[in-house]
């Protein structure tokens, strides 16, 4: 229990790290993944509620600390799993086929991303340059692409 424990922190860092490194360059109108997200959606077929929010909060606090975003990630990643918990978790008998995934995604990115608008405008923190509606709809697809691609080269439920 304590390696597997281990071995999903380091991989929520590498998960972290990939998007400070490489999606963050890879922009589609403005749009960026969130591949920690898929992570930790995925966490939640494995662990426990309350072990799932730590995962989302410390995930979520690194990668604020990394994008300098105060907190936002944090909040809106621990939320989002704090309500989605329960649909997610119920899939973690059954392997779920694309399409499933793909939408179980987009609609988790798509709560996430309307929490995460939701604080940045609530604390004034951010301009945004371009539309909420690109982040909004434009990520939640981009990040359900992404974490569609993941659930394929993933093969097995183990």
């Amino acid at each position: 229990m304590r390696n597997k424990l281990i071995k999903h922190i380091g991989i929520g860092i590498v998960f972290v790290l990939s998007q400070l490194l490489i999606f963050q360059y890879l922009t589609i109108y403005g749009t960026i993944a969130d591949p920690v997200l898929v992570f930790v959606l995925w966490t939640a077929l494995r662990y426990k509620r309350h072990e799932v929010l730590f995962f989302a909060a410390g995930l979520g606090l690194f990668q604020d600390a990394l994008f300098d975003s105060w907190g936002l990630n944090m909040f809106a990643k621990t939320i989002t799993m704090f309500l989605l918990y329960k649909i997610v978790s119920r899939n973690s008998e059954v392997r779920l086929i694309i399409w499933q995934a793909f939408v179980l995604i987009l609609g988790a990115a798509f709560l996430h991303n309307l929490f995460y608008l939701g604080f940045s405008s609530f604390l004034n923190v951010y301009e945004f340059s371009f539309s909420p509606i690109i982040l909004l709809i434009g990520s939640s697809l981009y990040t359900a692409l992404i974490g569609s691609i993941l659930h394929i080269l993933k093969g097995d439920a183990n």
